[in-house]
């Protein structure tokens, strides 16, 4: 099955859960975080035993999801029995995992499952002993997501709405619209650091998520050209974004580039 590896650095007050994983020949990377009591996401239910190992010396008081992916939720149940500990999560996020629909095979492969997920409604702040963490909805990457921002200490805790600067690929569901959308919110917010659900600890977040936000628009701009042309969406995907095969295959199409493309033109 491979090799699953699970480190936890410390970073001013915040611990990161950083994880790596192998299936289908490929890695898959993973990232929670833990600040003062306040565990942010938990990580996929294939990792469960390594990261309870990590959390058992953190001693965490409750928990906050970004969004429903089971490899952000996928320990929210277990975690919160084990350390009798609330899961503070969006209605939308909430309405998903109470009742998590099956999800495809590949997806159950790398991360494994949720299960459902009970707990009580996020609202527009959550705090700690020492923080104050705002919430910001932030619609894109899935329908629920949102991230958290400390802005005394200029931390973005920004679930999957970075992921990198460029995307090579999209995933069914995901709108390149809403998700420019909710990058101009949160650059409309001052912060320093950036803590993204796989990247890991990005500095000078503004400037990464402002070079995502370049990318994703011009390629909106410039498959709408080409969808004028006289283009497929296929055609479009293929000439402007590297394609992985394998992916497509394994995923059955779930995840690929022509998602990406097809948002952007289907939203003009």
């Amino acid at each position: 099955m491979g090799e699953i590896l699970t480190t936890c650095e410390q970073s001013g007050g915040v611990h990161a859960i950083l994880g790596r994983l192998n299936r289908f020949r490929s890695p898959f990377t993973f990232c929670a975080y833990f600040v003062d009591g306040l565990l942010i996401d938990t990580g996929p239910s294939r990792a469960r035993e390594q990261i309870t190992r990590i959390t058992d010396t953190l001693d965490p008081k409750m928990i906050v999801l970004t969004h429903f992916h089971e490899d952000h939720a996928g320990n929210a149940s277990w975690l919160a029995e084990r350390y009798q500990i609330p899961v503070f999560l969006s209605k939308k996020t909430g309405d998903e995992l109470r009742k998590p629909q099956r999800i495809p095979f590949y997806r159950r492969h790398v991360w494994g499952e949720s299960g459902p997920v009970h707990g009580l409604e996020l609202c527009d702040h959550i705090s700690t002993p020492n923080h104050i963490l705002e919430v910001v909805h932030t619609p894109g990457h899935s329908h629920d997501h949102v991230v958290l921002l400390e802005k005394q200490q200029g931390w973005l805790f920004a679930g999957d709405l970075f992921l990198g600067k460029r995307l090579h690929y999209g995933m069914a569901g995901e709108s390149v619209p809403l998700l420019i959308a909710s990058i101009n919110k949160v650059l409309s917010h001052s912060f320093d650091t950036l803590y993204c659900g796989h990247a890991g600890i990005i500095q000078n977040g503004p400037e990464a998520l402002r070079s995502k936000k370049d990318f994703l628009e011009q390629l909106v701009e410039t498959s709408r050209k080409l969808f004028e042309q006289g283009y497929s969406e296929r055609q479009i995907a293929r000439k402007l974004l590297p394609r992985n095969i394998m992916l497509e295959i394994m995923s059955r199409g779930e995840m690929s580039p022509t998602h990406l493309i097809r948002s952007g033109i289907q939203s003009g």
